[in-house]
């Protein structure tokens, strides 16, 4: 399969989630043939090695009826088509399942090797595919040269393991011609049997090495430079000035819903001046107290400043501002365990307002 082909930038940075899966979306996925076609190989040898015998059996027998049924004397042209017309028949009842379970073998390896991604770029026409100059180039490139030095070690391995085995039946295939016809069928068997077995699992072992390397080399070809995980991060977060941007009008807006809560506080405990929390409680409406303002150095004086203006009653009270600052969020009610130290002070915030009036 073909993957991009590197750019003039420094590929130094591993490929991100999102190049990932749009390369999985256009159907770059790394993939073995080989592995596929041993795949292939080693299902049909398993579904002959299970039902080979019976198979034999049977077509022996097709083909005692057929010959002793085309041997009789008044054989007509209606029942010399019948009679082909069924051993085809039987020919495809009897070979369906060495079909049948290689492909689907062959299917399951490739929708595993693919993890189920089906797509379908692959099948858009490429024009540049029919340029001359085009073909050229790929014929002659890097990739050419390891795709045929891969065949020859392929078809040296193959070779050999084929070569070994027959070595080791030489002897057993020399008396063949001595034995008696099923003593040959048995022993020719075995040696194609053996025969199969071995090239299978060589092409096997094979398959298993070239998808590491197409595995190595998709994710070679996936790589990105700098400038393009930058570019991609302000695709998919935006530009960071405009992001900062957004993080001050959200404070702005968040300080200015504050400030507006202070004047209709109960009360605003500070510590002296570098916490402040502003307090509310309805009786009825609200299950405890709760913040409506909070704010450390700066933000704290402008909170005890609002206040004063607005006339809202300022308590001195380091620990319990501190506790309420860390454990009570701005819009929600304060922790259990301060209702009782908070219900003391909201006590003489109102005895103090009893009083004035």
């Amino acid at each position: 399969m073909a993957f991009g082909e590197p750019d003039n930038q420094e590929r130094t940075e591993q490929p991100t989630a999102k190049r990932q899966e749009e390369a999985r979306r256009k159907g770059q996925i790394a993939k073995s043939t080989d592995l596929t076609a041993a795949a292939l190989l080693m299902g049909a040898l398993g579904a002959g090695a299970i039902g080979g015998p019976r198979l034999v059996s049977d077509a022996v027998v097709a083909m005692q009826h057929g010959l002793a049924a085309a041997a009789a004397p008044d054989l007509s042209t209606t029942g010399a088509l019948a009679l082909l017309t069924g051993a085809t028949f039987t020919l495809g009842r009897l070979a369906w399942p060495l079909l049948l379970v290689p492909a689907l073998v062959a299917l399951a390896v490739q929708l595993v090797q693919t993890r189920f991604a089906v797509s379908w770029s692959g099948l858009q026409p490429e024009w540049s595919r029919v340029n001359p100059a085009q073909g050229f180039r790929r014929l002659v490139s890097s990739r050419s040269l390891v795709e045929s030095l891969k065949t020859m070690i392929k078809l040296a391995a193959i070779g050999l393991v084929a070569y070994w085995t027959v070595a080791r039946r030489w002897p057993l295939v020399l008396v063949l011609g001595q034995t008696g016809s099923e003593a040959t069928l048995a022993a020719i068997g075995q040696v194609a049997f053996d025969l199969w077995m071995r090239v299978g699992l060589t092409y096997l072992a094979l398959g298993a090495l070239d998808y590491g390397y197409q595995w190595w080399r998709q994710r070679q070809s996936l790589r990105m430079s700098r400038e393009e995980v930058r570019e991609e991060s302000r695709e998919t977060e935006g530009n960071p000035h405009t992001r900062g941007r957004m993080r001050a009008l959200h404070r702005q807006r968040v300080v200015r819903r504050m400030m507006a809560e202070v004047h209709r506080a109960d009360v605003v405990l500070r510590n002296p001046t570098h916490v402040a929390v502003a307090l509310r409680y309805e009786s009825g409406k609200m299950r405890a107290p709760r913040v409506v303002a909070k704010g450390a150095l700066l933000m704290a004086r402008r909170i005890i400043e609002a206040a004063h203006r607005h006339g809202v009653p300022v308590v001195e009270n380091p620990p319990l501002a501190r506790a309420l600052y860390r454990g009570a969020p701005v819009g929600q009610e304060i922790p259990r365990e301060l209702y009782r130290v908070v219900a003391e002070v909201l006590a003489y915030v109102y005895s103090l307002r009893s009083r004035e009036r």
